[in-house]
């Protein structure tokens, strides 16, 4: 679906911005355009810190019932994005690239899952449009755009977390801030940002209270397991009582150890299962 900047459904918050897009590409649940965002970013390189602070505070603005938005690269804006939806949450995905041409390629697990789970996409480009350094910085004022307030998890000296926290602060969004250890690199923007004046956050009620005036009220939500279709048939057989014997496994699935093996080491490394000694396996 594409619109244009007079079309009603266009963003209010986004007309508002410098230079906004004058039109916009959507795919997926255009409902989300009404609802009360925060943007969600930081580093593509982030660290393990980096990876739990998204993880924890994105589930807990989801069930504030708040959208999650961000850029759909690797790193924060991934987790972002994974996290909401593992809880149903809503998300939007701002591309710097045209919807026929996923950014980076590697994601596309994610874009779709973000469409099927009734999330959004967005672009302001022709759908063949191919992202390149410049369209990184024009997505971002996008995202801040959307957003009434943006969230910085990590991000390095002179990064693109710093220059999207600056268009923010230029659009007159709310900076929140996690703050990072001085040893970790990717913690000098939050950290710089709270110096200057950013909000310091250690919970998402910090940045909920922010927001009286919109009555947010936390939800528990169920976490939903989302595993590749390609691990689907072992991790069912796993659990997370009895521990499972590889060979156990191969014999289950009728198929060669090799096969399991590289299996069971993918589902560990995204933290599904874990090893045990002896070659046994459970669920996390």
């Amino acid at each position: 679906m594409k619109i244009n900047i007079e079309n009603e459904i266009y963003p209010k918050e986004l007309r508002k911005i410098k230079n906004p897009p004058k039109t916009l590409n959507l795919i997926g649940n255009i409902e989300l355009l009404k609802t009360n965002g925060i943007a969600v970013i930081g580093s593509r390189n982030c660290s393990k810190y980096g990876e739990k602070m998204a993880k924890k505070f994105v589930e807990d603005l989801t069930c504030y019932n708040l959208t999650i938005i961000s850029g759909m690269a690797k790193g924060i804006d991934y987790i972002a994005h994974e996290s909401c939806l593992n809880l149903n949450g809503k998300t939007i995905a701002v591309l710097p690239s045209g919807l026929n041409k996923i950014y980076p390629e590697e994601n596309k697990l994610i874009f779709h899952r973000i469409i099927e789970q009734g999330g959004l996409v967005i672009s302001e480009y022709d759908e063949n449009t191919q992202a390149d350094s410049n369209k990184f910085l024009e997505r971002n004022r996008i995202i801040s755009g959307l957003s009434i307030g943006i969230l910085v998890v990590e991000g390095g000296y002179r990064s693109g977390t710093s220059v999207t926290a600056k268009i923010g602060e230029e659009q007159g969004k709310k900076i929140f801030c996690v703050p990072s250890s001085l040893e970790n690199r990717k913690g000098i923007t939050p950290n710089n940002l709270i110096k200057n004046g950013a909000q310091l956050v250690t919970s998402a009620e910090d940045i909920i209270e922010k927001y009286e005036k919109l009555n947010l009220i936390k939800i528990e939500k169920k976490r939903e397991i989302f595993v590749e279709p390609e691990y689907q048939e072992i991790f069912n057989i796993l659990n997370t009582i009895e521990k499972i014997h590889i060979n156990e496994l191969t014999k289950k699935l009728k198929t060669n150890i090799k096969d399991i093996s590289s299996k069971l080491m993918m589902l560990e490394l995204n933290g599904k299962i874990e090893e045990l000694p002896g070659n046994y396996y459970k669920r996390i």
